[in-house]
């Protein structure tokens, strides 16, 4: 819970065996409900989540493979039923990072906002990642000379404007 109001974490999974494990555990102490939605796994995904004994966590299973918006929708119908304040989604192969998640939903939470998207490409260890690499390219692909008297990267350039969290008043 986040100030007294319930936090669920829908996580979309497909054929995510070796990873699902990680990422449950991966998931904050303050979120009540996690709900694993296996679209139709052909691997051991579901058993692997329902292992891990979190009594967080409750697997939902699609029989025939819906796609990852199908498997949030099963999710977030889920999150409704049981009355949950503010849903987050991971993906079940571990690309989010949790670290994030108290952020994203305190807004939310707080009735700032009615949604909060992050962007894994952008933020995060992703966006170091990123980075590292479009740097790398911009090195190698520069002719010989070039390198030698401009090894500096413009990636800051990159970088997205900070938004305000809040939508502008409306008259």
């Amino acid at each position: 819970m986040v100030d007294g109001k319930r936090v669920a974490v829908v996580v979309p999974a497909h054929d995510e065996e070796r990873l699902i494990q990680e990422t449950l555990r991966g998931i904050p102490d303050f979120v009540d409900r996690i709900y694993v939605v296996d679209d139709a796994s052909g691997d051991a995904t579901a058993e692997r989540a329902r292992a891990l004994g979190d009594p967080r966590v409750e697997v939902l299973v699609h029989e025939r493979n819906g796609g990852v918006g199908a498997a949030i929708v099963t999710g977030y119908r889920r999150a409704l039923e049981e009355g949950a304040a503010a849903t987050a989604v991971m993906a079940g192969d571990n690309q989010m990072d949790p670290a994030e998640l108290l952020e994203l939903v305190r807004p939310v939470l707080a009735g700032e906002v009615d949604y909060s998207k992050a962007n894994r490409l952008i933020s995060g260890e992703a966006w170091t990642l990123a980075r590292r690499r479009l740097a790398g390219r911009l090195h190698r692909d520069r002719p010989r000379r070039a390198r030698a008297a401009r090894p500096r990267s413009d990636l800051h350039a990159l970088r997205l404007p900070e938004r305000p969290a809040r939508a502008p008043e409306r008259p």
